[in-house]
């Protein structure tokens, strides 16, 4: 039963997470591809709706069907091949639900007894809980409490209270204290339920902040999938151990999901993992990037992306900010790694002409102690 409404629950929440970031998926749209292999052509429209179609159909036979071993696979890939074609669709939460139905595939695919289900079970387990683990440690630093949960909860407390008002360090660092907790827990057979509760509590709190203000709504579905999760995979579950979790007889499958969600995670911290791979979405606690383009070169651009060009709040330039052009377009935060921003600065610098025409600045992850960056900045010629 258990495993039936996690595959439902699945298909359910990436068919929503896949609806809300349509022209994410698509080859028409201003905000630039950028593929792992440079040739790697785009599907040019109209054509380029039909993989995209593809996947909700399939996440649809998917959540009907008991036995969804060739639809998965179908599913994964298309999947693969999309995020092939653009390094910017692997989201933090479409790469947590293809591994979690690679899971099923793996594992159900010759026989679906009772064993290959609980091991199932225990492999998806483990990628919720290290979910919640690393999303915690992310967070600790000033980057989440002196930016990311202020800009969303001051919004709040300064409509109640008529004035900005700023929470205490220490009361913010509860927070991400508390998912590590959550990780932890989840996997213990006493503070089991009293983990589910709080991860219950921690989606309910997520969800406020950003619905009233219609932020970042793709991650909505994400939220009340994570909360589904932690209540199927783990509310009264007292069938499995920890060790049957991180210390299995036979890893199989269950060795890349630990390879991936538990061990490659801490690479992220010196920069040698993706961070949205690692847990890190609304952490404060990743790369950042702004394009500087001059006027004559704003004018030679598309209306598409002229549009997107802002005037600097702290300067007398004009901006191109790649998160907010991908927000604003394709309805996600932009990947935050290096080799994405010089791609998206690589298409401005076409309309540029001369070297000061288009500038990329690089804002390297926060110090965790102090909030200051490293920066470098890179003229077309050196991108």
């Amino acid at each position: 039963m258990r495993h039936a409404l996690l595959r439902i629950t699945l298909a359910i929440g990436c068919l929503c997470g896949l609806l809300l970031s349509r022209k994410l998926w698509l080859s028409s749209r201003s905000y630039p591809l950028t593929p792992v292999y440079e040739k790697l052509p785009p599907i040019p429209p109209p054509f380029d709706y039909v993989p995209f179609v593809a996947l909700l159909l399939l996440l649809v036979i998917i959540a009907i069907n008991s036995r969804p071993l060739v639809p998965i696979v179908a599913f994964l890939v298309v999947g693969l091949f999309l995020c092939l074609s653009d390094q910017s669709r692997l989201q933090p939460w479409f790469y947590q639900y293809a591994i979690m139905l690679a899971a099923f595939a793996f594992y159900l695919r010759n026989n679906p007894d009772e064993h290959n289900q609980r091991v199932l079970l225990n492999t998806c387990r483990l990628i919720i809980a290290a979910s919640y683990f690393w999303s915690g440690l992310q967070k600790i630093g000033v980057g989440f409490t002196d930016r990311i949960f202020p800009s969303l909860i001051n919004p709040y407390l300064n409509f109640v209270l008529g004035k900005v008002h700023l929470l205490p360090r220490p009361l913010i660092l509860a927070i991400p204290l508390i998912e590590v907790g959550i990780g932890i827990g989840l996997l213990t057979r006493r503070f089991r339920n009293l983990s589910v509760v709080l991860a219950l509590m921690t989606h309910l709190l997520i969800l406020a902040l950003l619905i009233p203000l219609k932020r970042n709504s793709v991650v909505w579905p994400w939220n009340i999938a994570m909360a589904a999760f932690a209540f199927i995979l783990f509310w009264r579950a007292s069938d499995f151990s920890m060790r049957d979790v991180l210390l299995p007889r036979k890893l199989g499958f269950q060795a890349v999901v630990m390879i991936l969600f538990l061990i490659m995670p801490l690479l992220s911290f010196v920069n040698l993992w993706d961070s949205y791979l690692s847990a890190s979405l609304y952490s404060g606690n990743i790369e950042a990037a702004v394009i500087d383009v001059s006027e004559s070169a704003k004018q030679r651009l598309p209306p598409a992306i002229q549009s997107h060009v802002q005037p600097s709040r702290t300067t007398s330039k004009l901006q191109i900010s790649p998160t907010r052009w991908s927000l604003v377009e394709l309805n996600v935060p932009s990947y935050p790694e290096r080799r994405i921003f010089m791609n998206v600065a690589k298409t401005i610098c076409a309309y540029g002409q001369e070297p000061s025409d288009v500038i990329l600045t690089i804002y390297a992850k926060p110090n965790r102690w102090n909030g200051s960056r490293a920066t470098r900045s890179y003229q077309c010629a050196e991108l």
